[in-house]
């Protein structure tokens, strides 16, 4: 997968101008064609600032003091909590050919887009629909189809979830994992949904008073139990359950790693079992 990154965030230091403390500081990042990455932190952490610095919005969109550099190689789309406040239509169709229009796409060309992105986000026939009228996860889902209408490689979602209730958080999850799977999009979401993040990304970033604490493999990073408790970090239960079960003797620690889904515990377990019984 590590080829040469799409984006580079090289010693950037960031303080608002009404900042008391710096809400970056010696961050250091790539992203590569392809990878899901996952954002976690206690609150006011910096995982907002982050991802505005990723996408290019800090420092031309806010007043501070920067210092390092962001390095793009592709196009970003960026996705925000509050799917509301980034509707400009009164229409899903009118919100997906605003930004296209202003880009000066011929209209044959927008129908074909919104066509493709309505297609992909599994909102066909909601073309004349009031985005507000639409569940919260509908809603969501029509503020990444904006995000992707340009096609960007890279799409960055902060805190997609938060506002969702259980089904309209699976709705973006299940999208998100479509993303990944079929387009192979290089995807950076920052959200406390730690199990969905734990079965959904390759990598995660622990971020904390603006600096990065941990940035490893899922599976690598989740292990370190003492480090997300000692941050504020929900750990999934899954995780927690098999920590437990391995210092109680009911399984031994796997080779493999830490389970990230109940489907790989319950895996090893049997695993386990069949071992101790002689038949592996």
């Amino acid at each position: 997968m590590k080829t040469e990154p799409l984006l580079r965030v090289k010693g950037v230091y960031w303080h608002y101008e009404e900042g008391a403390q710096p809400a970056l500081a010696d961050i250091d990042l790539a992203l590569y064609p392809g990878e899901v990455v996952g954002v976690v932190g206690p609150a006011a952490a910096g995982k907002t600032t982050l991802l505005l610095t990723m996408s290019g919005l800090i420092p031309s969109n806010y007043g501070g003091h920067f210092v390092g550099s962001v390095e793009s190689k592709s196009e970003q789309g960026i996705v925000f909590q509050d799917p509301e406040t980034q509707f400009i239509g009164l229409t899903v169709e009118e919100e997906l050919a605003f930004s296209l229009e202003n880009a000066g796409w011929s209209d044959e060309r927008i129908e074909k887009r919104m066509a493709e992105v309505l297609d992909l986000i599994g909102l066909n026939g909601f073309a004349n629909r009031s985005p507000l009228e639409l569940s919260g996860g509908e809603k969501q889902r029509v503020a990444i189809a904006s995000a992707l209408s340009h096609n960007p490689q890279v799409l960055i979602l902060d805190e997609p979830t938060s506002e969702l209730d259980p089904v309209g958080a699976r709705e973006v999850f299940s999208l998100l994992s479509r993303l990944k799977q079929e387009k192979e999009m290089t995807i950076v979401v920052s959200s406390h949904a730690t199990e969905e993040l734990a079965a959904f990304c390759d990598r995660m970033i622990l971020i904390a008073e603006g600096k990065i604490v941990l940035d490893q493999p899922t599976r690598q990073f989740f292990a370190q139990v003492e480090v997300l408790d000692e941050h504020g970090t929900l750990v999934p239960d899954v995780i927690r359950l098999y920590h437990m079960l391995c210092q109680e003797g009911v399984m031994s620690a796997s080779s493999d790693g830490v389970p990230l889904t109940v489907e790989e515990l319950a895996l090893h377990y049997k695993e386990g079992q069949l071992v101790r019984e002689g038949s592996l």
